[in-house]
């Protein structure tokens, strides 16, 4: 009986497309401003602040602000500071907006310029009651799955609301088995004439089950201020049934930030003129002001808002068949075409060692696919037999060449 392996080499053009060359768009006119993210909740933990400068269309990304002082003062003449760390900047000690006082952002950047927020503080306290996951179908006419958050109304009459998510899905790589190949050297001639062989060993590490967690980049906001009901349902999110998200097993952990009317507002202009709806995107067609100013010059544009608000969580999991019992599972994002004896020649190549310049054309080698001892890479193959191999692409047998094979420590199966 032969024996089914994979193996893991890296390919190189044999799976590619060709692409278009891109065009590099330029900025013709461009003025920096300081970004400012600070949200302060009611959770007991290091909170966190981002400052960054905007850029330029043709540059990768934002400058992190450095150097920078960054303290909050409170109502009852507590100071909090902030430190350095990484691309943001965290509070050295625990702490949250407790309900009754008013917080106040300082920020001092290394060139002394010294921005502060109004105060503010805490508005509401409403909480999600269950976040739901159901059939539905997109603007487009399109089968999937919408995630909705349900909350009761709030008794302050306040129903301003951002939310957030943090979305994990499991993967299973579908051309992953128990073992893989790897090259072990020789010192003594072998019968293949090179300098080495083929042999298969326990995979070192776990390839087979990976999981996958992406937060949210879109800004979500609701004003439920009109709803005549006692509960408020907002719309968190729609994935297509073909969306190998939710091939598997899917969790998603959805946030709801109780807002202010200044702070809905200031979120619902830059949703309305963000490029793409990103959270303060750096590319903007206008200006927005929030209620963070430099004090010795309030025309200078600053971007972002100081926010206190109430938040609360709810986490849920679902698989696949939960939603769609009769459904077509989503197919993997990689190309894995499975190998029959009507398409192996599109795939198999025979394969030998040979070193020297004249490698490529070395008779020992004639008529085989060439694995040069020096250059040889082990990533996604699968071997069938002793004589020759399968080429895959790495994503099918090797989960973590794009994934985590860490389990996250919330995952239930």
């Amino acid at each position: 009986m032969k024996r089914l392996y994979y193996i893991l080499i890296v390919l190189g053009s044999l799976f590619t497309e060709s692409c278009t060359e891109p065009y590099a768009l330029q900025t013709e006119s461009y003025e920096s401003a300081i970004v400012i993210e600070a949200t302060l909740t009611d959770e007991f933990k290091h909170q966190e602040i981002k400052l960054s400068r905007t850029h330029r269309l043709e540059e990768n990304g934002p400058d992190v602000e450095t150097g920078a002082v960054v303290f909050i003062t409170d109502s009852n003449g507590n100071q909090y500071n902030f430190q350095e760390n990484s691309d943001k900047y965290i509070s050295q000690d625990e702490f949250k907006a407790l309900p009754n006082a008013t917080y106040q952002l300082h920020v001092v950047t290394s060139d002394g310029k010294t921005y502060t927020s109004t105060n503010e503080s805490l508005s509401s306290l409403t909480n999600i009651d269950d976040v739901t996951a159901t059939q539905g179908v997109n603007t487009n006419g399109e089968e999937g799955v919408q995630i909705l958050a349900n909350s009761t109304k709030s008794t302050a009459g306040i129903e301003y609301y951002r939310f957030d998510y943090e979305e994990t899905n499991k993967i299973i790589a579908p051309h992953w088995i128990s073992r893989q190949g790897t090259v072990v050297y020789s010192t003594q001639p072998l019968p293949n004439g090179g300098p080495g062989k083929i042999e298969m060993i326990d995979w070192p590490y776990e390839a087979k089950t990976c999981y996958t967690t992406e937060q949210s980049k879109e800004i979500s906001i609701s004003n439920t201020s009109l709803n005549s009901s006692n509960s408020n349902v907002s719309f968190i999110r729609f994935l297509k049934a073909s969306d190998y998200k939710i091939a598997n097993r899917y969790s998603i952990k959805v946030t709801m930030h109780n807002e202010s009317l200044e702070a809905y507002n200031f979120y619902d202009a830059l949703k309305k003129s963000s490029t793409g709806g990103s959270l303060l995107s750096q590319n903007q067609p206008g200006f927005f002001s929030g209620n963070i100013k430099n004090q010795s010059n309030q025309s200078e544009k600053v971007i972002g808002f100081f926010d206190v608000s109430h938040v609360s969580s709810k986490r849920i999991f679902f698989n696949f068949e939960d939603i769609f019992p009769n459904h077509q599972r989503p197919e993997y994002p990689y190309f894995c075409p499975v190998v029959t004896p009507l398409n192996e020649d599109k795939f198999k190549f025979y394969y030998c060692f040979c070193v020297g310049p004249g490698c490529p054309t070395d008779p020992s080698c004639a008529g085989f696919y060439i694995l040069e001892s020096v250059r040889i890479k082990m990533k996604a193959v699968y071997i069938y037999g002793d004589e020759f191999i399968y080429l895959t692409n790495i994503e099918c047998g090797d989960c973590t060449s794009f994934s985590s094979n860490v389990r996250p420590s919330f995952w239930v199966d």
